[in-house]
């Protein structure tokens, strides 16, 4: 084809070979996230005599393209002309129409300004809003000049918006804009711009950090392009950024003298932390964080291991996806996703077990939506009628605490109707013949009354997994969180050998990891019984291989999961914690019981960004640094290493936390000369092999997929593609056993989770506008349950466990069954986990915060 004479290649639209050509060609309605609308007919170009929008044609050989005939140019001025007119009359519309309802702007929102005068209707909001998120917030409504942007009744803080600000983001004329964009002038000009990885949740989006003209604060974020978002955010990866400059920073150490906590200065502060180390050798333990990079969580095992000789080291997958990587490695060999996320797509069947993920992986949330809106069907287990639930093909609502008969049950209905793969059974299982024997006792009609999910529902979505194409299943803490925890993730495994969905594009068994960077802590061995890259520490050759590395000896014997180390604080095997980035007083089960055991340390150190609960109970606080302010790398979810670049320099006196560390193992003994994450990095890549092949320089882009054996090596998008990493896959014979909390005479069952504003503990997001979003906790009740209590929607209640209590207002939803309630994490103050329990996951010692026994009552 021909562009303006010139020859050019016939690829793409239109458009793109005009682009190819550097021909000038205007677009007003273009969104390189959206495929082509053609509103605006800003990109009209003249093609063998016809006038063709560019951005909607497809190129072909022999097409002859002219950019800038006198008629185009004439149509393109006289459609500014339009535009502008347009804009003029809407405005004097707005004016006329004040005294009666000025629709006109609306500031309503936290984030987000509307200002309809500047509209021009090319609805690149509308298509952001509904085919990015699928949230369909927008519409265009009258016809002609009558016509106009609207999103119902009321004012925009009232819709159904999900705060992503792909709507602004996408917007061309201002019509729609954020507060970031807003407050772009003077020293918050946009300076030089970052690319990293966000720190909230297991997506692991990458983020276009741009930062202020003076360098010394990031003042807008957008979505960068890549496989895991496309360019796409939630509310927390584009505008929870605040918190890196918030006055609450911890700015230089604290150091607590005469019961006071006091700032000093490093050399201060790092003298009494090896000092004390030393005295306490051989009875420190350590947790590192999820919310750190993979070259610190590296160095945390590596000085607890071979620093001060202890195995006592874990990470927050303890209390989330532990029980994910040991149902897997038991099913398959290996403990981690076996797909990508960009697998949702090539799904014509995707199976969501506990998992909220529109409101804890928003990005993962709205794919999944996206392919149920292009015909995808969607099977989803929860307890909670959540967004995803309410699409749904079929909604197993199953009580609390039997995700055990009800998996059974549906691997029942697979078996008795012979619904199996045979062929991939034969070829790539083992057990088999006894396992079909075992589970076709648990029909859904056996288990209908424990699970409370009817029978025939029970049975067509064993049906629908049978036969569609491509069954993908993701799972979240719902499944995890459990006593039977990680036997739960066994029969997921069952479910998914059953219909030969593993080892193959757009099926396998996929967690949806919760912090940033679990995957990574848990990858980097930040766990008692297994080294980088979960190798047992039992393993005499491979403890060689480390040791030889490291220059030191270490424990041959497991060390202790954190619920053990708690427990060996009160028998004095524990005298000492190290905690980098985790707020085990706010998070962790059984609170009160958390805050006393670390209270009797004889040293607590706590590395931090702010003065959390848990650093409260310190000896010393350390001012480590947020995502924003440090290099290394994150490991998403999927198994996907991706770079985390700095953009701006910590505040005050915090520093790198791999800097800190590297002087902590200095000052105790073993010193470290690493000059850069890069190095820590590449020392990590000698002694794992599945991270050998992956250079920093080769996860510039989109990162990589572990295993990287290789330079030459791409990555492994899917797991087990030929075989299984233990050889054949195992089927797992489970029976249910009810946790303890079903027989509790206390009447009704608490789940705990996350909501959309917030993260964890809440201490990045509530110091942002999100807590205009979300500004306190709410406790989900079902009406029914709250009448029988004398309970009005917006009381103030207490809810009572064996354990504890917490205070919070009532919701009142049918979103729960009746006898279920549901209360969040992220308000330390409520108390929430000063009602959950200590009990246990009976594999990988998970605590099972989705099942508490309670009751509610009226505060008096």
């Amino acid at each position: 084809m021909h562009v303006d004479g010139a020859p050019i290649a016939a690829q793409g639209s239109v458009l793109d070979a005009c682009r190819n050509a550097k021909a000038n060609v205007p677009t007003h309605c273009k969104d390189e996230r959206l495929q082509a609308g053609g509103h605006c007919r800003g990109c009209i170009v003249e093609i063998d005599g016809r006038y063709v929008a560019a951005c909607t044609t497809p190129a072909r050989d022999g097409m002859h393209v002219l950019t800038e005939t006198p008629r185009l140019l004439a149509y393109r001025e006289h459609l500014g002309t339009l535009v502008e007119q347009e804009k003029e009359e809407r405005a004097a519309r707005s004016v006329t129409q004040a005294s009666v309802v000025n629709r006109s702007t609306d500031e309503s929102h936290p984030y987000l300004r509307i200002d309809l005068d500047k509209c021009t209707l090319c609805r690149l909001c509308v298509r952001a809003c509904a085919d990015l998120q699928g949230q369909f917030v927008f519409a265009v409504k009258g016809r002609g000049a009558e016509s106009e942007l609207t999103w119902g009744g009321g004012a925009f803080s009232e819709t159904d918006c999900v705060s992503c600000g792909a709507c602004a983001s996408a917007c061309p004329t201002g019509a729609i804009s954020d507060i970031d964009r807003a407050r772009l002038k003077g020293d918050r000009a946009l300076g030089r711009t970052v690319r990293t990885t966000c720190s909230y949740c297991g997506v692991g989006c990458q983020l276009d950090a741009h930062v202020s003209a003076t360098g010394d604060d990031v003042v807008q974020i957008d979505g960068a392009a890549s496989s895991v978002n496309h360019g796409h955010l939630c509310v927390k990866g584009r505008y929870a950024h605040g918190f890196t400059r918030h006055k609450d920073r911890l700015r230089s150490p604290l150091l607590r003298k005469g019961g006071v906590l006091t700032e000093v200065g490093w050399d201060e502060a790092l003298d009494y932390a090896a000092r004390e180390i030393g005295r306490l050798r051989g009875s420190m333990a350590g947790l590192s964080s999820s919310r750190c990079t993979n070259e610190e969580n590296y160095l945390v095992q590596k000085w607890m291991r071979a620093g001060l000789g202890t195995n006592h080291v874990d990470c927050c997958a303890r209390v989330c996806h532990a029980p994910s990587a040991a149902g897997l490695r038991r099913a398959f060999g290996t403990g981690a996703a076996t797909n990508s996320l960009a697998d949702i797509e090539r799904s014509d069947l995707l199976f969501v077990a506990g998992s909220n993920a529109t409101e804890s992986h928003p990005i993962t949330g709205a794919r999944v939506k996206q392919a149920v809106l292009r015909g995808a069907k969607l099977v989803v287990v929860d307890p909670r009628r959540t967004e995803l639930a309410s699409i749904a093909d079929v909604h197993l609502m199953l009580r609390p605490g039997t995700n055990v008969p009800l998996l059974n049950s549906l691997a029942a209905v697979l078996v008795l109707e012979d619904l199996v793969d045979h062929e991939f059974i034969e070829a790539r299982t083992e057990g088999f013949a006894a396992y079909a024997a075992f589970v076709r006792a648990f029909t859904p009609e056996a288990t209908e009354a424990v699970t409370g999910v009817a029978a025939a529902d029970v049975r067509l979505a064993a049906r629908m997994l049978a036969t569609a194409r491509a069954p993908m299943q993701l799972h979240g803490l719902g499944m995890t969180e459990h006593v039977q925890g990680s036997e739960s993730v066994m029969l997921l495994c069952n479910l998914a050998l059953l219909c030969g969905a593993v080892g193959s594009l757009g099926v396998g068994v996929n967690p949806l990891r919760g912090q940033n960077n679990v995957q990574g802590a848990a990858d980097m061995g930040c766990q008692p019984d297994l080294l980088p890259g979960y190798v047992p520490v039992t393993d005499t050759g491979a403890r060689a291989r480390f040791e030889t590395a490291w220059g030191r000896p270490m424990p041959a014997e497991a060390g202790l999961t954190l619920p053990r180390m708690y427990e060996a604080i009160d028998t004095g095997v524990v005298r000492g914690m190290y905690l980098l980035g985790e707020d085990v007083v706010a998070t962790d089960p059984d609170a009160s019981v958390v805050a006393r055991r670390l209270g009797a340390l004889e040293l607590l150190i706590v590395q931090e960004l702010f003065l959390s609960e848990t650093a409260k109970l310190a000896h010393l606080v350390l001012p480590g640094a947020s995502f924003l302010e440090k290099d290394g790398t994150f490991t998403n979810g999927e198994r996907r290493i991706q770079r985390v670049r700095k953009a701006i320099d910590p505040p005050g006196g915090a520093r790198a936390d791999w800097e800190i560390l590297c002087d902590l193992m200095t000052r105790t003994g073993m010193p470290q000369s690493f000059a850069s994450p890069a190095a820590i990095w590449d020392e990590l890549r000698t002694v794992v092999p599945a991270f050998r092949g992956a250079s920093y320089a080769r996860l510039e882009g989109d990162g990589l997929q572990w295993p990287v054996p290789s330079e030459d090596h791409d990555g492994t998008p899917t797991l087990h593609v030929d075989q299984f990493v233990r050889g054949r896959a195992a089927f797992s014979e489970v029976a249910f056993r009810p946790s303890p909390a079903l027989a509790s005479a206390r009447p009704l069952q608490l789940i705990t989770g996350r909501v959309l504003a917030h993260y964890n503990s809440g201490s990045m997001t509530r110091r942002s506008a999100n807590v205009a979003l979300a500004p306190h906790d709410a406790l989900e009740m079902h009406p029914k349950d709250a009448l029988a209590r004398g309970i009005r929607d917006g009381d103030r209640v207490v809810v009572l466990s064996d354990y504890g209590e917490a205070h919070v207002k009532a919701f009142l939803t049918d979103s729960v069954r009746e006898g279920t309630l549901f209360l969040s994490f992220h308000f330390p103050e409520s108390g929430t986990n000063r009602v959950t329990s200590d009990l246990v996951d009976g594999i990988a010692d998970t605590p099972e915060y989705k099942l508490t026994a309670v009751d509610v009552r009226l505060v008096d």
